[in-house]
């Protein structure tokens, strides 16, 4: 039984509606454009941060399900993924979700962000690294693997271990077949998306995307009943200005598209 018979069309955007305020292909209005879209990106990131806090946590619902009761789970047809520059804190929405016979374990994707180009600086990819994930406002230590929760910190120093080999979390870095662990971690085992998220096939590519696909084993005595609010802390090496602006610049996905033969670099 799934939430969602197909993967939920999200749809890219960092704005609503970008595609349609981009429509011109002229030199000056590009660069127009390209100057509004990055005064508007601190604008929206508030928003976008906040809007898709909202959806992660207004996905709380009971992993254990009456088999006889249909649950319907709507798609955020708002929802907008948002390019990461430098290193942020955030959380994403839930883009498909499966859960097994028995009702008794539930799989979730988070869809976080979008995937930057090549530094204009290196000519080298865009790099990322997970540097913490957050349950609850709770960081999660992992056992060796870089997978299998062990226990949460809270913000005093305090652990709880009601985690402990409930939770996995499998991160993505771009697309389906980029798993990494995070920051200290290190595993060799690692598999693709498709081949961990049950309902997934090879089509499921991702492409261009940061995503985790979170596992959860119901267990009521733990107070392990549902999906937490979750946020991560991740790391991208693009950050310098320039990069950055240039990025925005000629990305034909989230930017204003302009040619890199126009833009004098």
């Amino acid at each position: 039984m799934s939430w969602f018979d197909d993967l939920v069309d999200f749809g890219k955007s960092v704005i609503g509606g970008v595609g349609d305020f981009l429509g011109s292909n002229s030199i000056g209005s590009n660069i127009a454009k390209t100057a509004l879209l990055g005064y508007t990106l601190n604008k929206v990131n508030k928003s976008i941060t906040k809007d898709n806090e909202s959806a992660t946590s207004a996905s709380n619902i009971e992993l254990y399900v009456d088999p006889g009761v249909r649950l319907q789970v709507d798609p955020d047809s708002k929802y907008k993924i948002p390019v990461l520059y430098g290193t942020a804190t955030f959380g994403g929405a839930v883009t498909d979700a499966w859960i097994t016979a028995d009702n008794k374990t539930m799989y979730f994707v988070l869809t976080l962000a979008e995937k930057t180009g090549n530094l204009l600086s290196t000519s080298s990819a865009s790099a990322y690294v997970f540097n913490d994930i957050y349950l609850n406002d709770n960081r999660v230590i992992f056992q060796g693997d870089g997978i299998t929760a062990d226990y949460m910190i809270n913000r005093d120093g305090v652990q709880d271990v009601s985690i402990r080999d409930l939770v996995k979390i499998y991160c993505f870095a771009g697309n389906s077949d980029t798993p990494q662990v995070p920051e200290y971690y290190t595993n060799a085992s690692l598999s693709a998306a498709y081949n961990i998220m049950p309902n997934w096939t090879t089509a499921h590519d991702m492409t261009n995307l940061l995503f985790a696909i979170v596992r959860i084993d119901y267990a009521s005595d733990k107070g392990i009943k549902a999906l937490p609010n979750m946020k991560f802390t991740i790391t991208n090496s693009m950050s310098l200005p320039g990069d950055v602006l240039y990025d925005i610049m000629t990305n034909t996905r989230y930017g204003a598209g302009i040619p890199a033969a126009d833009i004098d670099a």
